[in-house]
């Protein structure tokens, strides 16, 4: 018995350093860039955050975005998109923008529904047609609005459930066929893709056009995100050469982690957009009463300080209204605070395991405020 747990755990220890030594040679170097040795000014301070970023969060690359007085001031980025080519990462650089997409979403059903009347208190069977109705009376009362705030009793499927749905069946017109009845004892808000992708079925449905091309015309093109579009690919691939990595078991290295859309296309985390075109959005963020938006705003708001459909934190002390996203090691932040009339935007390709992405936001809106 002594021999064979002897050799069991020979075998044991030598797969373990097969284990490293593969994880070795499949993975790349932490990414330095050395940050100004004294930084003077306002530029080579936020170019000194984020530089020590990458090495501190060890992220590949990043890009920061940042509007002040209804100006865009800073659109930076540093880093790789690809470890293996050694590509830069760049403001135009295709990014797979997450949970981010579900502004997008939201404020394409703000315009859509108002300039056709329909009010987001209307409950989604009323908004259905006849011939695409969700056949069950647990949806009697759930409103548009309970989709923006994710208070519908909808729950994401399990990753396992996911596993078994058929890549044709993952298209956005399908999505009936997975949908789950909604849990009607859930009294708080319970956070679920499914109900933004619900939403987007309902928008493609009552319009009679698809979703990216709702988005288009309601949102995208007015606000001059010209290189924004939604995924019609289950692979990121198809959309950017950008890759995503993630921190090694147990070398202070970097591995590639590859990740999937959930649908095609996905309106709760399928937007694939550029720093240029979201520093674009953001200026219109801060023109606020003035800009394209507002009405959008305010009907999504109804009084309420917070939008539906958004997100609140706080930097510096202030609080920002905009929305996070992760998928796989594809994250970002898109932040706008009225009071402090800022905005903000970070976008990296590395798996955010110490909330990064809203450090790397606090470390800029410090730095801005203080000068």
């Amino acid at each position: 018995m002594n021999q064979r747990i002897k050799l069991f755990l020979i075998g044991l220890m030598s797969w373990f350093i097969l284990f490293l030594g593969w994880q070795w040679w499949k993975s790349y170097p932490l990414v330095r860039w050395e940050p100004p040795l004294s930084p003077q000014n306002r530029s080579e301070k936020i170019d000194s955050i984020l530089h020590q970023s990458l090495l501190t969060y060890r992220i590949p690359g990043i890009v920061l975005g940042v509007v002040e007085n209804e100006k865009l001031t800073i659109l930076k980025s540093v880093g790789f998109a690809d470890l293996t080519s050694k590509d830069s990462l760049r403001v135009n650089t295709p990014f797979p923008l997450a949970s981010i997409s579900k502004l997008v979403t939201a404020l394409t059903a703000s315009a859509y529904f108002q300039e056709h009347g329909i009010s987001l208190q209307t409950s989604i069977p009323e908004v259905l047609p006849r011939e695409k109705k969700l056949g069950s009376a647990d949806w009697e009362g759930i409103t548009l609005r309970d989709l923006l705030d994710h208070t519908s009793g909808l729950k994401d499927l399990r990753n396992w459930k996911q596993l078994l749905i058929q890549t044709e069946q993952k298209q956005l017109s399908q999505l009936l066929s997975q949908l789950p009845k909604p849990d009607r004892n859930l009294k708080k808000p319970h956070y679920a893709d499914l109900n933004y992708d619900l939403l987007g079925f309902v928008l493609e449905n009552h319009s009679g056009k698809s979703f990216p091309e709702l988005a288009q015309e309601y949102l995208l093109k007015p606000a001059g995100m010209t290189s924004s579009t939604f995924n019609s690919s289950l692979d990121p691939v198809a959309h950017t050469t950008l890759k995503g990595y993630e921190p090694t078991f147990l070398w202070k290295r970097l591995e590639e982690k590859k990740t999937k859309f959930e649908r095609i296309p996905s309106p709760s985390s399928g937007l694939i957009s550029t720093g240029a075109d979201l520093g674009n959005a953001l200026i219109h963020f801060s023109r606020w009463e003035m800009g394209m938006l507002f009405s959008n705003l305010e009907n999504l708001s109804q009084g309420r300080i917070k939008p539906s459909g958004f997100q609140e934190i706080e930097l510096g002390g202030y609080s920002f209204l905009g929305h996070f996203g992760e998928q796989g090691a594809y994250n970002g932040l898109f932040f706008f605070s009225q009071e402090l009339d800022k905005g903000i935007f970070v976008l990296t390709n590395g798996r955010d395991i110490e909330d990064h992405r809203q450090k790397i936001a606090e470390a800029v809106i410090s730095e801005l405020i203080s000068n």
